[in-house]
């Protein structure tokens, strides 16, 4: 049996980023009868340093994700020398590619770079000048090391790998991240969830608008706190809802939302409701049962929110940039990134059901990992 070895920043039991996309593929290698190594960090101390299920093998190793490249190369060392079996290495952007890259200088072991995005001078925007130029530089290193295959999840991303980074074409391709229509369906919520998340967020009787990510810069979080106070004087039914994930600008933002909190009506400020973290099928229940969600990305490959909104049939209020027309489909208002007259000009929009219908799009996991299943065949020829 052949052993595809994953070179992760995290992997499961963590499910706030690409892992979920990661997961999705790794257990549709098993089911080709692939074997699989997860080489990921220990970011948990009570998580086990080793762990086998099957055709399943989990290393972890470090703590935190930059710890880990620097450890994943000699762990990796240790599995290639280990086991014969490993026909090649599937890895993910950014800091973990390196280690991956590395391995196959060494080891001749050829890599699959999955890209989930390209920032190049959107760092500038997103960074301080001087940091921004070390992460431009970071990420013009990262697509220069070299791979034998780039996995783009968006055809935005493979053109920008093409323009950027004069990535081949012969070393390129699409395969989008797929949605989980198993999960993501409307029919699968009982009632008894729909009626406990309605009573738990008071959805009853207003215009209830969700966020639910984390809170990156890119995600464009910064102009809907900021936009807060307008949207709640514009519509007086309207009720704004944020679950976030962990992520490193957690506290800032929260604090920021605290603040303009505070300098609301008390009226106002009951309109305004933080959670952290909902369980999975809470989560589904909740962005079922709200009127819209809302994601004012600034940049985006691929992002799964967008999908898995849609796929429950919830209307969507998104900007117009880098990978998102090709993305959405059925109800959804664009608004200009960065823009706060139109953000509220959007949600005006859809209170009066004026929104763009799109033609319907299907992501299929099955169908996406046929692409990647072709570049793992050439490795036993």
């Amino acid at each position: 049996m052949k052993t595809l070895l994953y070179v992760l920043d995290y992997y499961l039991p963590h499910r706030w980023g690409v892992e979920t996309v990661f997961e999705q593929i790794i257990n549709r290698s098993l089911s080709k009868w692939y074997k699989a190594i997860v080489l990921t960090s220990r970011y948990d101390k009570w998580l086990s340093a080793n762990e086998t299920h099957d055709n399943l093998t989990i290393v972890r190793t470090w703590s935190s994700r930059k710890s880990f490249m620097w450890s994943a190369f000699w762990c990796g060392a240790k599995i290639l020398k280990r086991d014969s079996s490993i026909i090649g290495i599937h890895t993910s952007t950014y800091w973990w590619a390196i280690p991956a890259s590395l391995l196959w200088l060494f080891y001749n072991k050829k890599v699959l770079l999955t890209v989930h995005e390209i920032f190049w001078k959107l760092w500038n925007r997103y960074k301080w000048f001087l940091t921004a130029w070390i992460y431009r530089l970071f990420e013009r290193i990262i697509f220069h090391l070299p791979f034998d295959s780039y996995h783009c999840v968006s055809y935005y991303t493979l053109n920008c790998l093409r323009i950027y980074y004069w990535i081949r074409d012969s070393k390129l391709f699409v395969a989008h991240n797929g949605v989980d229509y198993s999960f993501w369906d409307s029919k699968k919520i009982k009632k008894e969830e729909r009626e406990e998340v309605s009573k738990k967020f008071g959805l009853d009787w207003k215009w209830n608008l969700l966020y639910f990510w984390h809170t990156g810069i890119s995600k464009g979080i910064d102009l809907l706190v900021d936009s807060i106070p307008d949207l709640l004087k514009q519509n007086k039914n309207l009720q704004l809802i944020f679950n976030f994930i962990p992520a490193q600008r957690d506290f800032y933002i929260k604090k920021r939302i605290q603040n303009i909190m505070n300098s609301l009506s008390k009226g106002d400020r009951g309109r305004v409701k933080i959670w952290n973290g909902l369980e999975k099928n809470e989560l589904r229940a909740l962005v079922s049962e709200v009127d819209w969600v809302i994601a004012p990305s600034l940049s985006e490959g691929f992002w799964s929110v967008h999908t898995e909104t849609l796929a429950l049939g919830t209307p969507l209020i998104t900007t117009y940039i880098a990978s998102l027309p090709e993305v959405t489909w059925w109800e959804v208002v664009f608004f200009a990134p960065d823009d706060k007259d139109s953000l509220c000009e959007a949600v005006c929009l859809l209170k009066s059901w004026k929104y763009d219908k799109l033609p319907v799009k299907v992501f299929s996991w099955d169908e996406e990992y046929e692409k990647l299943l072709k570049w793992y065949k050439k490795l036993d020829k």
